[in-house]
Order: structure tokens, then C-alpha cells, then sequence
């Protein structure tokens, strides 16, 4: 079972977090507070939902903390807020891959608009991870000779160009052929190819 999203807000002002806390709990979704970049670094893991940071932090500021994230391979949506918005701060943070950077004082409407297409992303992206384990998993059922055949299927190879490859028979190649489609739950070609390419995280037109 999927965990419930959470909010998760980092403001060095206990004012500030806590109102955005607030508007987070107003709609429905749950939202946890920290006074410090580091505080929250060392508490998660890899929890589902997004993060709204200010930029001006004692310590590690926003932009930091977003970059931190990275580098530990989180894809946790961001949302910068700031006082002290400036051209570079934005590009920055946006080539970093944030949702959005907003100037304080901010539209309670516009935070929550960003909140709302953070925590979406967050979980086609969770979504779209699920599946490529599932895909990986199924590709793994195969045995070394099944790979082989399924390799030269995806080439575009026909059975007999595949039988005189690997020096066995048609019916063997067929037999295998059969195998991997059985153990991959695919039906034609396209499926099988698609199946391959979800599972190399590329896109598959």
C-alpha cells in the first residue's frame, strides 16, 4: 500500500512554516514541519510527497537543500518561496528541477496551485518507478538462452536467422520464443518491444 503523501515544510520562522502548515492541513493533505534543512535531511527517506522550502535559511538555504536532494538521487518535487527573489535563484532552481519559485508574500491560491502539481508529480513519477520494477522483474524470469532469443527478437530478426545465429533449431528457437512471451505476459512483437524499452527507461516511439 502506497503511503499517504506528506507535505514536508522547512522555514527557519516558526511563523511562516506553521502557516503553511495550516493551509496545507485546510485542504486535506498532510504536512510536517522543520526548522532547518539539516533537521529534515536527517529525518527522511524516501517518503511521498513534495517540499516547500524558503531560501533564506540559517544554515543550509533552500536552493542547497533542493541540490542535496539530488545528489542523494531523490526526486522529491520542490517549491522554493522567498523573499529575495533574484533572476539567477530562479534559473537555478528551476534547471534543479523545482515545481516553481515564489515570492513572498505569496497568493495562498498560488501555493497551493504549486502544491497540488507537486504532489501529482510526485506520483506519476512513483508510478512510472513501480512499473519499470515490475517490467525489470518479469525480464529477470528469463534464463540466459531465453535473453538470448528475446535480444534477437527486438533486433528484428526471424526465427531461422535466429536458429542459424545461435546454432540450434527453428523449433528450439520457436520453443524459446514462446518461453518469453509465456513469462513476459506479452501477445505480439510491439508489446515485447515496448515491454524492453519501459524496462531501459527509454521512451518507446
Amino acid at each position: 500500500m502506497t503511503a499517504t503523501p506528506t507535505v514536508f515544510v522547512i522555514d527557519d520562522e516558526e511563523q511562516a512554516r506553521e502557516s503553511v502548515c495550516a493551509l496545507v492541513r485546510s485542504i486535506g493533505v498532510n504536512a510536517r514541519a522543520f526548522a532547518s534543512s539539516e533537521a529534515f535531511l536527517e529525518y527522511y527517506t524516501d517518503q511521498p510527497g513534495c517540499l516547500v522550502a524558503d531560501y533564506r535559511m540559517a544554515g543550509m538555504n533552500g536552493l542547497e537543500l533542493q541540490e542535496s536532494l539530488l545528489q542523494r538521487g531523490s526526486r522529491l518535487p520542490v517549491i522554493i518561496v522567498t523573499a529575495y527573489a533574484r533572476t539567477p535563484l530562479t534559473v537555478k532552481a528551476v534547471q534543479n528541477g523545482a515545481i516553481t519559485l515564489l515570492d513572498k508574500p505569496y497568493d495562498e491560491d498560488d501555493l497551493w496551485q504549486a502544491i497540488r502539481k507537486a504532489l501529482q508529480q510526485d506520483e506519476q513519477q512513483r508510478q512510472r518507478e513501480k512499473h519499470h520494477a515490475e517490467t525489470r522483474a518479469q525480464l529477470a524470469k528469463l534464463n540466459d538462452k531465453e535473453k538470448q532469443v528475446l535480444d534477437l527478437i527486438v533486433a528484428g530478426k526471424p526465427n531461422k536467422a535466429m536458429a542459424k545465429q545461435l546454432g540450434v533449431s527453428v523449433r528450439t528457437i520457436e520453443n524459446r520464443r514462446r518461453s518469453v512471451y509465456s513469462k513476459l505476459e506479452v501477445e505480439t512483437v510491439a508489446e515485447l518491444v515496448t515491454l524492453v524499452l519501459k524496462a531501459a527507461d527509454l521512451p518507446s516511439t
